[in-house]
């Protein structure tokens, strides 16, 4: 007789389990069936596509790094590119960023990104596109001239530059939280949109330096952002209309910035959007902001100079009819200088470490007709200037090499020798450091005749003195006879002045050149007292490939600058 396992309700029962015995009597299961977790509730994720806040990262990212490369071009348009420029805005766009990403972890909390995001990009491009009228109120208007340099290149930044870093970096907060809502692996969706975004930076740092400023120009390119930003903000709404209307007068702006109209270009000036239209010449360079204007000179209100001004600082002036007119005392010093040299030759070879206006260079042609005369010009856009504006012919016999100064000098053939070597690189807010060193110097020497002689421009203030004084010592590592020259007859004052050094092999004849001479010499010879001042307020530095700290050196002159 078969038999049937007990049922219940028509289920097989169960047999208790297996038990084994313990040490204290009892018994235990041989396996334990562990209480199941709850299973999680499945949250659904957020519809659209989960690429859209990554693309959107990379497109905000790069017009913060846009803006920041930018910034350094419109400024200096008055207020020069030096240390304190570039430290400003850096400064400046990583505050606003950092308020900007605090700001918008605050608004992605409160809000769903798809409700807001399009009006952060409509705020973004009226800021972006309110710093080229900000930047030409502060030029005219000047608000912080009263104050020391430094301060006043600060706080101009600061108020410019701020709101355009602030309101782009609330774009990041939001696009991650969208994309964390369409992922579910938090870990690789966070990753993935900082990638995006230092990728944005990149592009966006790259394509500005090699080749947006110098197609677009640095108002152009302003435009062409605040164009992209307001695009974006109309492809994401909501309110689209509202979007469209800003493009719409961005279409407009772009009409001022551009058109030959004399209604686009008197109104494009009044909003910043352009330059001044009676510049005989004004562009962008991948260098620096390149004008030629024209204006009386200060010696001879008869006289019509042209005025070549690279962003901020004015680099020459030039009478297209006479070539003997030099505007600048200091230039009057590099030509008694320069004919004392000479020694009364018919013709000389001169390099020059810096083009500008070409001022000297054609004044030594003139000088001494037939002369071999070779430039070291860094912008081509400079030269281009000078063919087209300040009156130099494109058949010039002047050589021009358009490269960094030290590469040309390298490149110089091993024989080629010169009876006259001009220093004209330096300012008292931008300074080559490596023209500067002892073993740039050791280079120009092998490049002189034996009774050459090597002439550098210096701005520097002998209260302070430090950076005149390494200049000094270094030349005084090379050469056997050195000398500084002021501008002033009765000898140096107290202020900002511009020196020249002159160093050779052979000596200098400057006994007729103390302060308080009678001579025709324009300025006088610094003492062995000014020279023991300089050696102490330099502390015998030289200057060197591994160490030529020139901005710190020039800090008090740059700091107290007006």
């Amino acid at each position: 007789m078969s038999t049937q396992p007990d049922t219940q309700q028509g289920k097989p029962s169960e047999a208790p389990p297996p038990s084994v015995s313990r040490g204290n009597g009892g018994s235990t299961p041989a396996t334990a069936e562990l209480p199941k977790a709850p299973a999680p509730s499945a949250t659904p994720l957020a519809k659209g596509w989960p690429y859209t806040p990554h693309v959107v990262v990379f497109c905000s990212a790069a017009c913060i790094m846009v803006v920041e490369l930018v910034a350094g071009r419109l400024i200096g348009r008055h207020l020069g590119s030096s240390l304190y420029t570039w430290t400003s805005i850096i400064g400046v766009i990583l505050a606003g960023m950092s308020i900007g990403n605090y700001i918008g972890g605050r608004m992605a909390d409160r809000w769903k990104p798809e409700h807001y995001v399009g009006f952060l990009f409509l705020a973004s491009s009226v800021v972006c596109l309110s710093t080229l009228f900000l930047n030409h109120l502060f030029a005219v208007k000047e608000p912080f001239e009263a104050m020391r340099w430094p301060w006043r290149v600060f706080l101009s930044v600061l108020t410019i530059f701020t709101m355009p870093a602030l309101v782009l970096g609330t774009i990041s907060p939001a696009m991650a939280k969208m994309a964390l809502e369409r992922s579910n692996a938090v870990g690789t969706t966070i990753g993935s949109v900082y990638a995006w975004a230092t990728v944005g930076s990149i592009v966006g740092t790259l394509a500005t330096g090699f080749y947006l400023i110098a197609l677009l120009g640095a108002q152009g390119l302003v435009l062409a952002i605040s164009l992209g930003l307001a695009l974006i903000g109309l492809a994401m709404g909501p309110m689209r209309w509202l979007h469209a209307i800003w493009v719409v007068a961005l279409g407009f702006g772009f009409y001022l910035a551009f058109s030959g109209s004399a209604f686009a270009m008197d109104k494009g000036y009044d909003f910043g959007l352009r330059e001044e239209s009676e510049h005989l010449f004004g562009t962008d360079s991948d260098y620096q902001y390149v004008k030629v204007y024209k204006e009386k000179s200060t010696k001879d209100k008869n006289r019509e100079i042209h005025v070549m001004a690279l962003d901020y600082l004015i680099h020459g002036y030039v009478d297209v009819k006479d070539p003997t007119h030099l505007e600048y005392d200091y230039e009057k010093v590099y030509r008694d200088v320069a004919r004392r040299m000479a020694r009364g030759k018919k013709k000389v070879a001169s390099f020059f470490l810096g083009g500008g206006s070409y001022t000297f260079p054609r004044w030594v042609l003139h000088e001494w007709p037939g002369s071999r005369v070779e430039v070291a010009e860094l912008d081509p856009m400079v030269l281009e200037a000078n063919h087209a504006a300040m009156g130099l012919s494109r058949e010039t016999p002047i050589k021009t090499y358009t490269m960094d100064a030290r590469n040309a000098v390298d490149s110089l053939p091993r024989d080629a020798k010169f009876d006259l070597i001009f220093g004209d690189a330096f300012n008292d807010l931008s300074v080559p450091w490596h023209l500067t060193t002892v073993e740039f110097v050791r280079k120009l020497r092998a490049h002189l005749t034996p009774d050459g002689a090597y002439l550098a421009n210096i701005i520097e203030d002998i209260r302070c003195g430090a950076f005149l004084g390494a200049t000094y010592n270094t030349l005084k590592k090379v050469f056997p006879h050195v000398v500084i020259l002021c501008t002033e007859k009765e000898g140096i004052s107290d202020g900002r002045e511009t020196f020249v050094v002159a160093a050779s092999n052979a000596p200098i004849q400057t006994s007729d050149w103390m302060p308080g001479h009678s001579s025709d010499f324009t300025g006088s010879v610094l003492t062995e007292q000014h020279l023991a001042r300089l050696h102490k307020s330099s502390k015998g530095r030289v200057l060197t490939d591994d160490d030529s700290p020139v901005e710190n050196l020039l800090e008090c002159v740059v700091r107290n600058r007006k």
